[in-house]
């Protein structure tokens, strides 16, 4: 089973000022992803490679949040890293992994939006739970058939770093090496998610 990284998420209050902000920093304009019926939820994105791209996350006006991750967002009061996603073929063995290491598994749920051309995507995605880390575990994501967003997004900023923060980072590393996650975990004063980029304005860090 090969688990890689597949994007990262960054939550704003209000996709269309995240954009407009995003660009500002980098000097890379995202494009309008869509919406996630029921979830609360719509995105904009931006390709950081083939394989990898930025999830800008925002709640959507259009939908009732209560319970949802919309709700989540909506509550941020400033533009943050939110969590990261990561591809993997095999969900229901990944599951099990998370299982033994003693977190609480949802199961795989099945997803799809509707992009600006009218198309329609599909993929599933495996979400962990423990209270230790409310909210903000890494997620897993299988794209199926669907083409994914790093070779169809348009892209000018590429991901040089992504690590962990937390104030005891033993036990999430020990729980990323049982899920095959390669991302570090680094003892820092609260939990938190740091990503530095490259881009045509320089390098830019969003905590």
């Amino acid at each position: 089973m090969k688990v890689t990284l597949d994007h990262v998420l960054w939550a704003v209050p209000d996709r269309d000022d995240g954009m407009a902000l995003f660009e500002q920093l980098t000097g890379v304009a995202p494009v309008i992803g869509g919406a996630h019926p029921g979830f609360g939820t719509r995105n904009a994105l931006s390709s950081l490679s083939p394989d990898t791209y930025l999830e800008i996350l925002a709640p959507d006006p259009t939908q009732d949040l209560t319970g949802t991750w919309g709700a989540d967002v909506a509550a941020l009061s400033h533009p943050q890293m939110y969590t990261f996603c990561l591809a993997c073929d095999d969900l229901e063995q990944v599951a099990r992994q998370a299982c033994a290491a003693g977190v609480t598994v949802d199961a795989p749920l099945a997803m799809s939006r509707k992009t600006p051309k009218g198309d329609v995507l599909h993929w599933r995605i495996l979400r962990m739970q423990d209270k230790r880390w409310p909210g903000r575990l890494p997620f897993f994501i299988d794209w199926g058939d669907t083409p994914h967003p790093g070779t169809t997004t348009p892209g000018g900023a590429t991901l040089t770093d992504l690590v962990v923060l937390d104030v005891d980072p033993r036990p999430l590393r020990a729980l990323f090496a049982a899920i095959g996650c390669s991302v570090p975990v680094h003892a820092g004063a609260a939990f938190g998610l740091v990503a530095s980029y490259e881009a045509a304005r320089g390098r830019v860090v969003l905590t």
